[in-house]
């Protein structure tokens, strides 16, 4: 099996960076925080998810939404129904996040979603995918990865327990990154990592300190709703 080289975990936030070269700025001046000694947590963010949106939806009744393919998103309140045009997917997104999809730099693509974006701080959401022309699956396509990530990344990597994106089992890796090497700001980002529709994806979730805990348990919704519009 051979596929594309596409930068591997922590790699994908310099591709981020080119992402938001060409989308301007905005005048938030907030100071990015400082980066904790922990990571932050996929299963902590999942958790406050389910409180938010439960003490929400008791009092908003959303309607489900067809995708392109029959398959079913209920959205959030507070979310709509994304149909990417980019890769087979669909995702209940926040109000008020930016799209930029399908943006590109060499042979990589994907779509980024920009949630807060200033000069000292911000969060964001990127969805990647590559062509699987092999039977590789979840696990060993996350195996390949993170190899190719520790061989050329002193950062260091918190694997955390699997869940489930779009029916199919998804590995998850935290991690922190400095500022000055590949933001301004230092910045903390959870990445799932999956095999899906004859595809390789990359999710991440990637936020300045002062932006990543408020923002992690939307990130989590969004994969809760995360779904494969592809036959």
């Amino acid at each position: 099996m051979t596929g594309k080289k596409w930068p591997a975990l922590a790699a994908l936030t310099l591709l981020l960076v080119l992402f938001l070269s060409a989308c301007g700025s905005d005048t938030n001046v907030d100071p990015p925080g400082n980066l904790p000694d922990t990571r932050l947590n996929l299963e902590d963010c999942s958790k406050s998810a389910a409180s938010t949106f439960t003490t929400a939806a008791s009092t908003t009744t959303s309607q489900a939404t067809v995708s392109a393919s029959g398959a079913r998103i209920d959205p959030p309140p507070g979310t709509h129904i994304y149909i990417s045009s980019t890769f087979p997917y669909a995702l209940a997104l926040p109000d008020g996040w930016e799209v930029k999809e399908g943006q590109s730099q060499g042979n990589i693509k994907g779509d980024l979603f920009i949630v807060k974006k200033g000069d000292n701080s911000g969060a964001y959401v990127t969805v990647i995918a590559e062509d699987q022309t092999g039977q590789e699956n979840s696990q060993a396509f996350f195996e390949r990865k993170y190899k190719e990530a520790t061989a050329a990344s002193k950062l260091v990597f918190d694997r955390q327990p699997e869940r489930t994106v779009g029916g199919v089992t998804a590995y998850v890796l935290a991690f922190n990154t400095p500022s000055g090497q590949n933001f301004s700001y230092p910045v903390q980002s959870i990445q799932l990592l999956f095999v899906g529709q004859n595809r390789g994806w990359g999710v991440t979730f990637t936020a300045s300190p002062n932006q990543a805990v408020q923002y992690c348990p939307l990130f989590a919704r969004m994969l809760d709703s995360f779904t494969f519009t592809g036959k």
